[in-house]
């Protein structure tokens, strides 16, 4: 009964945690047309600025990973005990 609760606590903080990690971020500023160089120094700068995560609720829904993590879970249950 708590499994599938605890798995989709593991995919949330997961999911989170992957959507503002500095290799993220890195990537973005390339993808914009910043050179290598310029946007690592640019994320050692937000680094120094920002010693702590930022937590910003509009850049997940908490709702949907909830409800993807349980329907994995429900429908990994149900091919097994067919």
């Amino acid at each position: 009964m708590k499994k599938p609760f605890i798995c989709a606590f593991i995919a949330l903080a997961f999911l989170s945690g992957c959507t503002h990690s500095p290799a993220h971020r890195i990537a973005e500023c390339e993808k914009k047309g910043g050179s290598e160089a310029d946007c690592n120094a640019a994320e050692w700068a937000y680094e120094k600025a920002h010693p702590l995560p930022q937590y910003d609720p509009t850049q997940y829904d908490n709702a949907a990973a909830l409800q993807a993590a349980y329907n994995a879970s429900a429908a990994k249950v149900k091919t097994t005990t067919e």
